[in-house]
């Protein structure tokens, strides 16, 4: 190509410096993502503290602080079944340092509201699963059903007059509950609390019969008899409870539904810094103790690479959006 007017040596010299420029900052770049981080990451949820995933989030981030030499500092964004903090972190800056702990009810929030402020999958970088587990149905030991059986002859008896808990609208407990009604043909009252553990100590404390729930949340009242376990929704027995007995082999032949929790990003994170996500959180769910931790509480470590993450989640709405039109489940405003 030619410049009129200017002479070789100074066209010779613009390229140069034009190659100089380029290479610069090909190597700033290179510089600034092979630092990362150099300051604390934000890992967000959508729920309140002391809940399953905000266990789950504090569980993962203190390894990887470790390994990535910077605190990894969790930080609870409640509302419409973690849609508040999805929401946020979608808008965040694709640079690492705002991460996302999606659960089930990610998946399921597409088709359960009217409209959501982002795509549950292409707004999102996928970096790892975390961790998979049964949803739990339990109730206050005064409750006069001894088996899951007997809880839904109760509720076909008094149609309408049981009122059920979960952690609130959208959630993938409440999803759950939707689906355990609709394909029995009960119909119990939802009650809504705002997670954390309103929802386990309200039942335990009378408020509420019933309860749909995670692992983590519950797991000492059962333990301390303050609630009793009824069935799980997985297919599979639970390990941590394997005489508890599934619906599938009780009410509801082939029923199988779990939790997961996947660590997330805003889309178009660099490819430098997802995989070093990725690492940092696959080294850390490899740890004797995390993964111990994570049993303690009823869940087991599901590390995956980024592409079979969004597979998962993709697959999970597209099994959701179905279910909740084959089910008739009204959209949530």
């Amino acid at each position: 190509m030619s410049f009129p007017g200017v002479s070789p040596v100074l066209r010779r010299g613009a390229r140069r410096t034009a190659l100089a420029l380029l290479l610069c900052f090909v190597a700033a770049e290179s510089l600034a993502q092979g630092a990362w981080p150099t300051r604390p990451v934000r890992l967000v949820h959508g729920f309140l503290a002391g809940g399953n995933v905000d266990l789950n989030a504090r569980l993962i981030a203190a390894p990887m602080s470790e390994v990535l030499g910077q605190q990894v500092i969790v930080e609870g964004r409640p509302g419409a079944g973690g849609t508040v903090g999805a929401a946020q972190v979608a808008r965040s800056a694709p640079d690492g340092y705002t991460l996302f702990l999606a659960a089930g009810g990610h998946a399921s929030s597409p088709s359960l509201y009217r409209s959501l402020p982002y795509d549950a999958v292409n707004d999102f970088t996928f970096i790892t699963l975390v961790t998979r587990n049964a949803y739990l149905i339990l109730v206050h030991p005064s409750f006069p059903a001894k088996t899951i059986q007997q809880l839904v002859q109760i509720a076909k008896r008094e149609a309408g007059k049981l009122d059920y808990a979960t952690g609130g609208v959208g959630t993938g407990m409440h999803l759950v509950a939707l689906l355990f009604q609709n394909q029995l043909g009960i119909k119990m009252n939802h009650i809504a609390y705002r997670g954390g553990q309103a929802t386990p100590t309200a039942v335990a404390g009378g408020e509420v019969p019933i309860m749909f729930g995670t692992p983590g949340e519950v797991q000492p009242m059962v333990d301390s008899g303050r609630l009793r376990m009824l069935a799980v929704t997985s297919k599979e027995r639970a390990r941590a409870w394997p005489d508890v007995p599934t619906l599938s082999e009780t009410v509801l032949p082939g029923f199988d539904v779990i939790g997961w929790s996947g660590l997330l990003a805003p889309a178009k994170l660099p490819p430098a810094i997802l995989a070093r996500l990725n690492e940092a959180a696959r080294i850390s769910m490899k740890r004797p103790d995390v993964i111990e931790k994570f049993h303690a509480k009823g869940s087991d470590v599901a590390a995956t690479d980024p592409e079979t993450a969004r597979k998962f989640v993709a697959g999970e709405v597209d099994r959701w959006r179905r279910v909740i039109k084959e089910a008739g489940i009204p959209p949530q405003n």
